[in-house]
């Protein structure tokens, strides 16, 4: 997978900042501490609760001891790290349609079986998403313009 380009948090789009701020909380505070958190960035989004089972199954794949655990910054840290990026990448990949771009996306993290439970995971994910009408770029297909060094 190529090098993901360096974005900040307002280059996101409004679902991709509640899914990132999810996580976020998710990966500092665990499930119990987080949830209110979490559930407030879900439903800001107008996504329903449900969503949430699905997310935590596939946030727990990628923290157990068989993955290299993604990089992920701080709440209110104003940048994507690149394993956010590729994270936010694959949930949009599954939401159009781009199993191999997701796979490869989860591939950077977990061996075959762990990503297959993530793929199946984030699809679930993805289609709950998809029914309360949040849709999250393919940005695969989408470039970020990023400013030529001086």
């Amino acid at each position: 997978m190529q090098s993901m380009p360096v974005w900040t948090v307002s280059d996101l789009m409004e679902g991709e900042r509640a899914i990132l701020g999810a996580v976020r909380l998710w990966f500092r505070m665990g499930t119990g501490r987080g949830l209110p958190g979490i559930r407030t960035a879900i439903r800001g989004i107008g996504a329903p609760d449900e969503v949430l089972l699905p997310l935590f199954a596939l946030l727990g794949v990628l923290a157990t001891d068989v993955a290299r655990r993604p990089r992920v910054l701080f709440p209110g840290d104003p940048r994507v790290s690149e394993d956010e990026a590729a994270l936010l990448e694959a949930l949009g990949a599954l939401q159009h349609g781009d199993e191999d771009t997701a796979a490869s996306c989860f591939d950077r993290w977990l061996p075959l079986v762990a990503l297959c439970v993530a793929m199946a995971s984030a699809r679930e994910t993805g289609r709950i998403l998809a029914g309360a009408g949040v849709f999250l770029p393919e940005r695969s297909a989408r470039v970020i313009p990023l400013m030529a060094a001086e």
